[in-house]
């Protein structure tokens, strides 16, 4: 079995995050050397933030907050709550029209075809990642009983222990079920660590941030069937 994590694995998270960035703060735009640095430092906090929210540390609408404030105050950008506030809004007016990455359809179509039971294994709100599940179309190729939300499971990336949670549900033993994400700590770590294995889908070219080893690392999705086979 095959699950996927959703953000920026499935469809490209940076879009609407530098449609968002060049309307709210077109200067500060223009001084980064690569908005997809910024991006990074924004899933970063995202991330970190995401800790202290699933602990009950922190409000969903302050964790949106301040994952922009830190994320610009690292480029030397320094913005205040009102700023931070009119770019979420217009953050989510973009993240209304998200796009698969071109690769998507075909891969999942072929793994489907090839006998895959698909899976989507993801944090965030539930019925905010279920919705862009259906606006993107995804629930064409995978089940609602084979999508699992961090806010619904009641765990979070990158506790290994929703990976345990899911490998019972979804009746697999651990060993038997990969896992394709983005980031190295969520996604790669949290899944060894839960017993999966992992591929990496290296896009962003980040630097793994300890010792584990995936069953494979890509730059593009179209590798991965060729890996299978």
């Amino acid at each position: 079995m095959i699950f996927f994590d959703l953000d920026d694995t499935l469809h490209d998270h940076l879009r609407p995050f530098a449609q968002a960035i060049e309307c709210v703060f077109p200067d500060l735009s223009e001084t980064f050397s690569s908005i997809e640095e910024v991006y990074k430092g924004f899933r970063a906090a995202s991330d970190l933030l995401w800790k202290q929210y699933d602990a009950n540390e922190l409000s969903l609408g302050e964790l949106r907050i301040q994952r922009i404030i830190i994320a610009l105050k690292a480029f030397k950008s320094n913005i205040n709550r009102e700023q931070a506030v009119q770019f979420q809004n217009r953050y989510e007016v973009q993240s209304t029209n998200l796009k698969l990455f071109p690769e998507v359809p075909k891969l999942l179509t072929d793994l489907k075809q090839k006998g895959y039971l698909l899976g989507i294994l993801s944090n965030g709100p539930t019925t905010h990642q279920l919705n862009k599940i259906k606006a993107l179309e995804l629930d064409r190729f995978v089940p609602r009983n084979f999508i699992f939300i961090s806010n619904a499971v009641g765990i979070a990336k990158p506790d290994p222990h929703i990976f345990n949670l899911v490998s019972r549900k979804v009746n697999c033993l651990p060993e038997e079920i990969l896992y394709i994400g983005d980031t190295w700590e969520n996604d790669v770590v949290a899944s060894i660590e839960g017993g999966w294995q992992a591929i990496w889908f290296n896009h962003r070219r980040r630097e793994p941030g300890s010792e584990h080893q995936p069953f494979a690392v890509v730059e593009s999705l179209s590798e991965i069937v060729d890996l299978l086979y």
